[in-house]
């Protein structure tokens, strides 16, 4: 099952600062929710333990961020895989990042593929959840941003 996702938010950071931190896998793995613990593997890379909870599917599915690519100049992209619970998870969410007056605008987008025991749950179940992990997700990072500066 395909899922897609995009938004907008704006944080009072300098472009350079919200890049520096984003790129940090330190910095993602301690700010995820849901995250029951997390371990940097490399300098672009976490593996977060993340509790996963969809009608009868619970429990923790390691969940690999690999943050690409390190220059300022192409859209910041996190690839996403997780797999337990029989199914897997895999994802790529981007950050394009501008300056605005004041601050810096990230503009996001998500693109997700289910497979395995969590699919079957159904798209009617699964998307409004999706959703709401994708937009938890994304205002965890955006808080711990705004905390951060």
């Amino acid at each position: 099952m395909k899922i897609t996702e995009a938004g907008q938010f704006e944080v009072h950071a300098h472009k350079d600062r919200v890049l520096t931190l984003v790129r940090d896998p330190e910095f993602l793995g301690r700010s995820l929710p849901d995250s029951k613990g997390y371990r940097v593997t490399a300098p672009d890379t976490c593996v977060v333990d993340m509790l996963v909870g969809v009608s009868h599917i619970k429990g923790i599915m390691p969940t690999t961020l690999r943050i690409q690519p390190t220059r300022a100049s192409e859209p910041l992209t996190i690839q996403v895989s997780a797999q337990g619970l029989g199914s897997r998870v895999d994802m790529e969410l981007t950050f394009d990042i501008e300056d605005r007056d004041g601050g810096t605008e990230v503009n996001w987008r998500s693109a997700s593929t289910i497979s395995g025991v969590l699919a079957s749950v159904g798209a009617g179940l699964l998307r409004p959840l999706a959703k709401r992990n994708f937009d938890a997700i994304v205002s965890a990072i955006q808080a711990a941003i705004e905390a951060a500066v």
